[in-house]
């Protein structure tokens, strides 16, 4: 048997002369021996048999059958089928492949004082070890299994663990790769370190492949990446990470690199969670890409690439020397993001281009920073989100630093929204800032933030849904009027409008209201010459609002109310109405980067209308009805907050709107003994009050929707039967603060 002199020996090669010393030493035990030849070992096998394969051989072990372990050299094969190999004679590996191959399924291997699956040896020169193996189970003593001398090893769906032992002095590992080629197709690994990353002699390299696995380190980091002890120089390791592989370390790293090794890692696809460290000595270079998410801290790091929309989430300050972006983003507020903490990206050289998310509190004149000590080349966007009190004084926050190289920065959406002001970032020398033009309140002062201009918006659009269910109302004295007075009746009117208001400065929004309403009236009695109707009603509607940048409002209108008509026999008239209603209003807001904010509250109010006209007939059946209307409301406010902060308090909102006007038309007899009455209507309408407040985040600003408007229409009422009569109408006004582009409205009334 030929050994090795233990003072020439190195740590590393105790390692890998596994295989071939407890081999040997099997020798001496009951073995079986297959030289040049084909056998089978069929169940039950001997689980106390090793074998040994030479020159050409082929061993099979089948389905069932058991052996201790089994040596493979000189160009054999071995080919276990469901088998079981457990080596439990000094070291020896439980399978070892010397300059052979092995195709592994469904199997078990391991080995109480070795290595479970050894591949390569010390020494030796001729074709590299290879083995295949699925859907199977390997355990060692200290390393599960271990791949040396250029071998290729292919893991599918395996589970690898090692035991309680070391070798070179204090390593244990699932795997062991020294200079070879490993896949691994899902399945797991666990071990001290999961999986060991390392070489040989001889200027070596590996290459291992992670796709799908559970990776697990017991005692240390998930992936060690370090040289076999005694190797200095010429060392490298190229790690593929991919297919949502899951790594976890005792210590909290996923990847550690430790001594003179260079290694290139790439994350593909696979979100992560932990830290990745060197040791000052080891060159990392780390690549994320294809939608890979990384959260943790980047210690000692050579280079990183943030590539094809992966992200790297940092936990805290974080420093790399050189990092390169393809449509990638790094998270500089990281788990942070909220909680008032602060961090600090310094990078060396920034190239490429990406995106940068980060957080800021403009009130204290703090935030994360992206502090580039060298050059900055490429564009990138700045995801910034405002967090904190409403800022008092407007000063510049800087959020970016340069040593030059001209990179551009720009705002995703524009601005950054800080409460109720937004804020645009400019070019200060070589350093970016957030700043706006002038302080609140004065000219050209900061722009309104959307959520601001929603929260303002939607706090005073009571009015114009309260007005928009009146013109209902109005309307309804056209189907009153072409019937015998004596009648009782029901009613229907369904309607849709649109607003356009603008209650203060910056802030603009459409609204567009759909609705129905219906009652029921009924003569009271006769007085002044007239006849008295009384009626109650119900109704309601629903109002969305717009706003620039594509946020959104809504309001659910629920109204009840009484009425009063006095229809005079000279064709004057008078009406009186009562009405109560419930506003239940949504606010959505979307928010200068394009994150989203939600609030909602509900209000109550009371209004009431008195109108006064008279229906003036003409020769030719021509007819002039000229009006007067007073309307008042008082609408209670109420407070509420968006998801992102944003408080909104609102006392009340009031109304006094007085209104002139007139319908001209004409009466035509239908053949069928029915009428119906085209006009037009135009009117002037005046709001008086010119101050409903809102404050938002303590600032305050009034929703003035007063001013004249002047309104015109179309319509037609008809009596197509004697107790049926319909209506529809077509509507617009234009005027200061509120223009109504379109309206209509139709109905009918039953009578009886």
């Amino acid at each position: 048997m030929k050994t090795s002199k233990p003072v020439t020996l190195k740590r590393h090669q105790i390692a890998r002369a596994i295989g071939i010393l407890g081999a040997c030493l099997a020798a001496q035990a009951h073995a079986g021996v297959v030289d040049g030849v084909s056998q089978t070992v069929s169940a039950p096998g001997d689980a106390t048999e090793t074998w040994q394969v030479h020159n050409g051989g082929a061993l099979t072990v089948d389905t069932g059958a058991a052996t201790n372990a089994i040596l493979v050299d000189t160009d054999s094969t071995v080919t276990l089928r469901g088998a079981t190999v457990g080596s439990t004679v000094s070291t020896n590996p439980g399978v070892s492949l010397l300059n052979s191959s092995a195709t592994i399924n469904d199997s078990t291997i391991s080995s109480t004082g070795g290595v479970g699956l050894a591949l390569g040896g010390i020494g030796l020169t001729g074709t590299s070890p290879t083995a295949t193996v699925t859907n199977s189970t390997i355990t060692g003593f200290a390393i599960g299994a271990q791949v040396s001398l250029k071998g290729t090893l292919t893991l599918n769906n395996t589970t690898l663990s090692s035991g309680s032992g070391t070798v070179g002095g204090s390593f244990n590992a699932g795997v062991a790769n020294f200079d070879s080629t490993v896949v691994m197709n899902g399945g797991s690994t666990t071990g001290k370190y999961g999986f060991w990353v390392t070489t040989g002699a001889g200027g070596s390299s590996s290459t291992t492949t992670l796709t799908g696995v559970n990776v697990v380190g017991t005692g240390g980091a998930g992936i060690l990446i370090q040289p076999s002890p005694g190797q200095t120089a010429n060392r490298t390791a190229t790690l593929l990470i991919d297919g949502g592989t899951k790594i976890s370390g005792s210590d909290g790293n996923l990847i550690s690199g430790v001594g003179t090794i260079t290694s290139a890692i790439t994350i593909d696809n696979s979100p992560l969670t932990g830290n990745i460290t060197g040791d000052g000595t080891a060159v990392m270079n780390l690549t994320l890409q294809n939608n890979t998410t990384l959260t943790g801290a980047l210690t000692n790091l050579t280079s990183l690439a943030v590539n094809s929309g992966s992200k790297w989430v940092l936990t805290g300050n974080n420093s790399v020397p050189t990092v390169t972006m393809n449509a990638g983003t790094i998270d500089i507020s990281g788990t942070a993001a909220g909680t008032g903490t602060f961090h600090t990206l310094t990078l060396g050289t920034l190239s490429g281009n990406g995106a940068f998310n980060m957080n800021t509190n403009i009130a204290t004149h703090s935030g994360d920073l992206l502090a580039v000590t060298g050059n900055a080349t490429g564009t990138y966007q700045l995801h910034i989100t405002n967090t904190g009190a409403e800022p008092s004084v407007i000063a510049p926050l800087t959020v970016v630093t340069t040593g030059g190289g001209g990179a551009a920065f720009s705002l995703v959406g524009g601005k950054v929204d800080a409460g109720v002001y937004s804020y645009d970032l400019r070019q200060d020398g070589n350093n970016w800032v957030l700043n706006t033009d002038a302080q609140p309140g004065e000219p050209g002062g900061p722009d309104l933030t959307p959520g601001a201009e929603t929260v303002i918006g939607i706090s005073g659009v009571a009015p114009t849904v309260w007005y928009g269910e009146q013109a209902i109302l109005r309307s309804r004295l056209g189907d009153v009027r072409l019937q015998d007075q004596s009648n009782s009746g029901v009613w229907v009117r369904t309607f849709g409008k649109q607003f356009h208001a603008t209650p203060t400065a910056g802030v603009d929004y459409r609204q567009t209201q759909y609705g129905v309403m219906g009652g029921a009236d009924a003569v009271v009695g006769q007085a002044w010459g007239g006849t008295w109707l009384a009626g109650a009603l119900l109704g309601t509607s629903h109002s969305k609002l717009s706003f620039d940048g594509g946020s959104t409002g809504g309001v659910n209108s629920y109204t009840a109310g009484l009425y009063g008509t006095w229809l005079g026999a000279t064709g004057y008239y008078f009406e009186t109405v009562l009405r109560y209603n419930h506003f239940s209003n949504d606010a959505n807001v979307i928010m200068s980067d394009g994150t989203g904010a939600h609030g909602s509250f509900g209000e109550n109010s009371f209004g009431a209308t008195f109108e006064f006209g008279r229906h003036m007939k003409f020769a030719n059946d021509w007819f002039v009805e000229p009006y007067a209307h007073l309307a008042l409301l008082r609408v209670g406010g109420d407070d509420f907050t968006l998801t992102n902060g944003m408080v909104s308090n609102t006392s009340h909102t009031g109304s006094v709107q007085a209104r002139v006007g007139a319908a001209f038309g004409k009466t035509i007899s239908l053949s069928g003994g029915g009428i119906i009455q085209p006009y037009v209507k135009l009117a002037l309408a005046h709001e008086f009050i010119t101050s409903n407040q809102v404050t938002v985040n303590g600032i305050t600003f009034n929703n003035d929707l007063s001013g004249t408007r002047f309104e015109f229409g179309a319509g037609v009422a008809g009596q197509l039967r004697k107790n049926l009569q319909i209506y529809t109408e077509v509507e617009s006004s234009v005027g200061r603060h509120i223009n109504q582009p379109w309206g209509f409205q139709a109905g009918l009334r039953y009578t009886f």
